[in-house]
């Protein structure tokens, strides 16, 4: 079986498209997303329709998608609020109500076999969306032992824009890095390539070019009117996230 995993694609539809034509090249046959599809980036809505329409075996809620749930909730006490409220408003708005019911209804963890291996899929960690998983765990933290704890050998999560493949204690932990705009310092987008043959897993992280220059001029038109947009395109620029967000 052949799996690609992608997370963190922010609404960067020239990305996924790259990303999603490069998978269909290898001849994957399932995709599984681990979250943040919509918020921070200028096409929310068709990346939700293209990612949608490769029927993904896997859908996770993220962090960010879970901002767009509480845009109503959002009360301006100053200046600064009221521009991040208009940078949240900016996908509300683009995204049609029957997408939002369907993000919101994504859990934050599923469970399950791929093969005969026990899986967990995730966004951060299995317990909380915004909890990053990193090879540097306190082996004495809450984390590390309730991931220890867990049936599954092999966990895929997102969250940190920077792929990794790495062992945790007996956990194998992979992330694809990100689609939308990565941190460790490769501006092309990232996802994993997985092959999966007689119980033995072959994971692969890709790099996709797409048209970077383009987006980023786009996005750069955006900061105009919406100052939040500046931190995206900072990390589009240099592979790493903007000090001053």
């Amino acid at each position: 079986m052949k799996l690609a995993v992608l997370s963190d694609i922010h609404g960067n539809f020239r990305a996924l498209e790259a990303v999603l034509q490069d998978a269909k090249g290898l001849g994957v046959d399932h995709i599984l997303f681990l979250g943040d599809l919509v918020f921070m980036g200028l096409d929310p809505q068709p990346c939700f329709d293209l990612l949608l329409s490769y029927k993904p075996l896997v859908t996770i809620k993220g962090n960010t998608d879970a901002q767009i749930e509480g845009v109503k909730a959002i009360k301006p006490n100053d200046e600064e609020e009221k521009l991040w409220r208009k940078f949240v408003r900016y996908t509300d708005i683009r995204l049609k109500p029957e997408t939002k019911t369907t993000i919101k209804s994504w859990p934050i963890v599923q469970r399950g076999e791929i093969g005969e291996d026990p899986f967990i899929f995730c966004h951060g960690s299995p317990y909380s969306f915004d909890e990053a998983i990193t090879e540097d765990i306190d082996p004495k933290s809450e984390l590390y032992r309730k991931l220890m704890a867990e049936d599954a050998s092999v966990i895929l999560c997102g969250h940190t824009h920077i792929p990794a493949d790495f062992m945790l204690g007996d956990k194998r932990i992979i992330n694809p890095g990100a689609v939308g705009y990565s941190f460790d310092e490769d501006v092309r987008a990232s996802y994993v390539f997985m092959d999966i043959h007689s119980n033995r897993i072959n994971a692969i992280i890709r790099r996709v070019e797409y048209d970077r220059e383009l987006y980023m001029n786009e996005v750069k038109h955006a900061t105009h009117s919406f100052k939040y947009f500046s931190s995206v395109l900072y990390a589009l620029e240099n592979g790493r996230p903007d000090p001053d967000y």
